[in-house]
C-alpha cells in the first residue's frame, strides 16, 4: 500500500535563515504522526508547507502519490487536506452552524445546495458535540467550544488528513480529557491526523510514533515512550548542562563593570525591585495566567521557564505593560504598574527585549539605537549608553552606518539587546534573545548579558535553552499552563528531575 502524505528531502528558506531544512517522512493511511520541538524548530512552518500556505523551497510532497508541491491552498484543500490553527479564528459574527457550512460549500469540487449544506454541517456538529449550540453566534463560544469549531470547520472539508496545530493550547487540564476524547473518536474512525502539541502526555495518548524537529531538521522519530527518552531530544528542550555550565562565562570585572560576585548566591536582602502578585491574564477568551506570582530583588538575574505555550511570554508582555492582568497586581520599586501604558513604565525603568528582534529595519544601526533613548530618564546618559552599546557588541559600532535589514540575524539580535539598554533600565527583560541563533553566537550574548548585569541592571530572562539560562541566573520559575510549578535557586532547578518530568511526562 503506498504512503497516504510523503515528504522527500523538503526545505523552506527565508532569505537567509533555513527554516526546515531536508525533511523526510511518510505516514500510512489512518495514522496519527505527532510532531514535537522546542520553540522555533519549524513545526508550524512545516504544516504551511503542506498545506500550501507558503512555497517549499526545495524537495517534493505527495499526497496520495500526486505531486502536491507547489498547489496553491485551495487545491490542496480540494484534494482532501484540512487543518486548525494554533488560535481559532472563526468568523465571529455568524453562527456556528454557518461557519461549518462554508467548508461545506467552498472546501470541495462538487457543488451541493444551501440545505444539503446545512445537514452536512449539523451532522459534523454533533460530530464535535456543539449540535446544541447551532445557532449561537461563533464569537460567544468558550475556548474549548471555539476549539470543537475548528474541528469541526476542518472536517467539513471531507478531509483524508487533517493537520492539528496546537489544538489543546491554551485548554485547562480539565478540559483536555473531552478534546482528547474527541481525537480519539476521530482517528478511531480510520481519519488520519498529523498533530503538533506542546502537552506530550496529551500527544502521547494519541500518537504511535512521534518524529521531533530542532532548528528546522529531523533529530529522532519513533515511538513516543522512545523519543522523550532520547538524550538528543531532551537536550533539544532543556540545553546541555554540561556545556552551559562550560562555556556561560561568569561575570567579572573590566572596564567600569563592577567586581565579580558569586552569580548563584543572588544579592543579599533588600526590597524587591519587581513584584508580580497573582496575576490572571487572559487573550480574549484563552486564559494565558493563572494566579502567576514572582519577584526579581535588585542586581539579581531571574530565569523563567517553560514548555511552548506555558505563559512566559505574557508574563512579560504583562509586566512591560503590552497587556493588562484581569485580577493581581504588579509592583515596580514599590510602585503600582499594572494598568499603566508600556511608555510610562519604560520611563519608569523598565525596558523589554522582545522575541522576534523588532528592529526598525530601513533605519541605521546608530539610528535604531539613538530611538531607543527617547525616554526622559534615559536622554541624559544617551551618549555613555551609546558607548555602553558599541562596547558589549563591537560589530554594532562596525556597522553602525548600515540599515538594520542588513545585519544578520545573531547581529540584529545584538542591536535589539542594545536598543533597550539605551532606555537605561533597571530591570532589562530579555525575551528568547538566542531563538535561532549558532551556538557562537549564543556565546556572545550570554557574555554581554553578565556584564550587563554586572553594572546592576537586573535582568529577567526568558530562554528556551533551560541549562543555559539556569547557569547565569540566581533564581528561577518554571511555569507550566500558566501557573509557577516550582521556583528556587538556579542550582536547584539545574538540579530538579522536575525539569525533565514537566517537559515529557516521564
Amino acid at each position: 500500500m503506498s504512503a497516504l502524505l510523503e515528504l522527500q528531502s523538503v526545505s523552506k528558506r527565508f532569505g537567509g535563515v533555513t527554516a526546515v531544512r531536508d525533511v523526510s517522512f511518510w505516514m500510512e493511511r489512518g495514522e496519527t504522526l505527532g510532531i514535537i520541538g522546542p520553540n522555533g524548530a519549524g513545526k508550524t512552518t512545516l504544516l504551511n508547507l503542506i498545506s500550501g500556505a507558503l512555497p517549499v523551497s526545495g524537495g517534493r510532497i505527495l499526497f496520495c502519490g500526486e505531486d502536491i508541491t507547489g498547489l496553491p491552498p485551495d487545491q490542496i484543500c480540494r484534494r482532501g487536506i484540512g487543518r486548525t490553527h494554533q488560535i481559532p479564528q472563526p468568523f465571529g459574527n455568524m453562527t456556528v452552524r454557518a461557519n461549518v457550512m462554508v467548508g461545506c460549500l467552498y472546501g470541495r469540487t462538487k457543488r451541493i445546495s444551501i440545505e444539503e449544506a446545512e445537514r452536512r454541517a449539523d451532522r459534523i456538529l454533533q460530530v464535535v458535540g456543539l449540535a446544541a449550540h447551532a445557532a449561537r453566534r461563533a464569537g460567544d463560544l468558550t475556548l474549548l467550544e471555539r476549539k470543537r469549531l475548528e474541528l469541526a470547520r476542518a472536517l467539513s472539508l471531507e478531509p483524508r488528513l487533517i493537520l492539528l496545530d496546537e489544538i489543546a493550547a491554551g485548554l485547562t487540564p480539565q478540559e483536555l480529557p473531552a478534546l482528547k476524547a474527541l481525537i480519539c473518536e476521530l482517528r478511531s474512525s480510520g481519519l488520519s491526523m498529523i498533530i503538533i502539541e506542546h502537552v506530550f502526555e496529551f500527544l502521547c495518548d494519541l500518537c504511535g510514533r512521534v518524529l521531533v524537529l530542532d532548528w528546522g531538521e529531523t533529530i529522532a522519530e519513533g515511538p513516543p515512550a522512545d523519543v522523550v527518552r532520547n538524550p538528543r531530544v531532551i537536550r533539544s528542550y532543556l540545553g546541555s548542562r554540561e556545556k552551559s555550565a562550560r562555556d556561560t562565562p561568569a561575570p567579572a570585572g573590566g572596564g567600569e563593570d563592577r567586581p565579580a560576585r558569586d552569580l548563584h548566591a543572588g544579592p543579599a536582602g533588600g526590597a524587591p525591585l519587581l513584584r508580580v502578585e497573582s496575576i490572571d491574564v487572559f487573550h480574549g477568551a484563552l486564559q494565558a495566567l493563572f494566579g502567576v506570582s514572582l519577584e526579581i530583588r535588585p542586581g539579581e538575574i531571574v530565569a523563567l521557564i517553560g514548555a511552548n505555550g506555558s505563559g512566559k511570554t505574557s508574563t512579560v508582555l504583562s509586566i512591560a505593560g503590552v497587556l493588562r492582568p484581569a485580577r493581581g497586581e504588579i509592583h515596580f520599586e514599590g510602585r503600582r504598574i499594572d494598568g499603566l501604558p508600556p511608555d510610562r513604565i519604560v520611563e519608569l525603568g523598565v525596558a523589554q527585549c522582545m522575541e522576534g528582534r523588532h528592529i526598525f529595519p530601513e533605519f541605521t544601526v546608530q539610528e535604531n539605537l539613538e530611538i531607543g533613548a527617547y525616554a526622559r530618564r534615559a536622554r541624559p546618559r544617551a551618549r555613555d549608553n551609546l558607548d555602553l552599546a558599541y562596547d558589549l557588541f563591537p560589530v554594532l559600532y562596525e556597522r553602525r552606518r548600515r540599515p538594520g535589514r542588513a545585519l544578520s540575524g545573531g547581529e540584529q539580535q545584538m542591536l535589539a539587546i542594545a536598543r533597550a539598554l539605551m532606555a537605561d533600565p533597571r530591570l532589562l527583560i530579555l525575551d528568547e534573545v538566542s531563538l535561532g541563533l549558532a551556538p557562537v553566537v549564543i556565546d556572545r550574548l550570554y557574555e554581554a548579558i553578565g556584564r550587563i548585569n554586572r553594572r546592576g541592571v537586573a535582568v529577567l530572562l526568558v530562554e528556551q535553552n533551560v541549562h543555559r539560562s539556569l547557569a547565569i541566573a540566581h533564581r528561577g520559575y518554571i511555569l507550566e499552563r500558566g501557573r509557577v510549578g516550582l521556583a528556587g535557586s538556579a542550582a536547584e532547578l539545574a538540579a530538579s528531575a522536575y525539569l525533565t518530568e514537566r517537559y515529557f511526562g516521564l
